[in-house]
């Protein structure tokens, strides 16, 4: 895939502020703006945001464990019946 630079001007400090924000999204900072720019054109202008929650909660390491287990199909539990569910959690 042929690629072409993009160079901009900005602030160290909003540098330093967006890569962490974007490595916490999962991202590059340079993905994030192909992302802005691609949504862009879809859109004829900017696109609605993508976001961390307000509450700025990520999940914890049990949780992103639950969510590996869950992606690979280990640690589940399966059940006949609905009733055999809640006979098992309450």
């Amino acid at each position: 895939m042929n690629t072409a630079t993009i160079s901009f001007r900005v602030k160290p400090e909003i540098k330093r502020r967006a890569d962490a924000l974007f490595a916490r999204l999962g991202m590059s900072t340079s993905t994030a703006m192909n992302i802005l720019l691609m949504q862009t054109l879809d859109h004829r202008g900017f696109a609605a945001p993508v976001a961390l929650p307000a509450n700025d909660e990520t999940p914890n390491a049990a949780t992103l464990a639950a969510i590996d287990d869950l992606d690979n199909e280990r640690n589940l539990t399966r059940y006949d019946s609905v009733d055999a569910l809640l006979k098992d959690v309450l």
